[in-house]
């Protein structure tokens, strides 16, 4: 019982540094970190066309080999991983996004509209993970969810490692 109170106190105090100091909050001309329907998302404040770069994705660099998990990481190459600066760590997957990652730089990413975006929509893009044991069910609510968040050629490897785990 004690952890529960300790955390909806850390979850309070936490709110009122957001308040107050606004840490994981982001707003320019182009998007906006705002609370949507699963939590902090990144909303578009314009339309962005088909093609159209959103924002550069920046951030902390981490070899693969001192790796050691995050919610945010994104792959930018065979040696390195990018943990993203806001906005970018706000992104939230979906199976039908409407922004992809592409190589911008050495060092950073670039999300790109792929298709029109329309202001106050949600920007998304798949994250298409490899599976593994902690992988979580998709939420989307997308028409073409694949119900887990990996890439569309592993699900059936998702399926049967949940059977096993019934059994």
């Amino acid at each position: 019982m004690k952890k529960k109170s300790g955390k909806k106190r850390r979850e309070k105090l936490q709110q009122k540094v957001d308040e107050i100091h606004g840490y994981r909050s982001y707003h320019d001309d182009d998007v906006e970190v705002r609370k949507g329907k699963y939590g902090l998302g990144v909303y578009a404040v314009r339309q962005f066309l088909p093609g159209e770069l959103v924002f550069e994705v920046t951030g902390q660099l981490l070899s693969h080999e001192h790796y050691h998990g995050s919610n945010y990481v994104m792959e930018l190459n065979e040696t390195w991983y990018l943990e993203p600066t806001i906005p970018a760590a706000f992104l939230n997957h979906s199976c039908s996004p409407n922004s992809e990652l592409v190589q911008l730089t050495k060092h950073s990413l670039g999300l790109v509209a792929i298709c029109n975006i329309e202001p106050e929509s949600e920007i998304v893009f798949d994250y298409q993970w490899e599976p593994h044991e902690g992988t979580p069910q998709c939420r989307c609510g997308a028409l073409n969810c694949r119900g887990w968040v990996v890439e569309a050629d592993s699900v059936h490897k998702m399926e049967k490692s949940r059977k096993k785990a019934k059994k």
